[in-house]
């Protein structure tokens, strides 16, 4: 699992910015994020950007949150909340975490 992680927390800093300062489009590098609104909870947040990519026929993607944003108590609510949809994996470092998402079904 090589691909480019998505940060978590400068997506969603990015989505606040140009939420403020541009009329349309949130001007993201992947499409299917066009389709994303952050929520205060990670959780539910990550859940919206799986369903938003599944939309887009992307069937994978991989997201590096830091652990005060996802802390360790909440990784298994949020494999939990994900399965229905995909398949999740998520590989622990000590100050953030990359949760690889795959197998997205639309």
């Amino acid at each position: 699992m090589s691909e480019q992680a998505i940060n978590y927390e400068e997506l969603v800093e990015s989505y606040e910015n140009r939420l403020l300062n541009q009329l349309r489009s949130h001007g993201v590098d992947l499409e299917f994020l066009e389709m994303w609104v952050p929520d205060e909870d990670s959780v539910s947040s990550i859940l919206n950007m799986a369903e938003a990519a599944g939309a887009f026929g992307v069937e994978a993607f991989v997201i590096q949150v830091n652990r005060k944003t996802l802390p360790s108590a909440r990784t298994a609510d949020l494999k939990d909340a994900l399965a229905p949809i995909a398949d999740v994996a998520i590989e622990d470092h000590e100050d953030h975490c990359l949760v690889h998402i795959s197998n997205i079904k639309a």
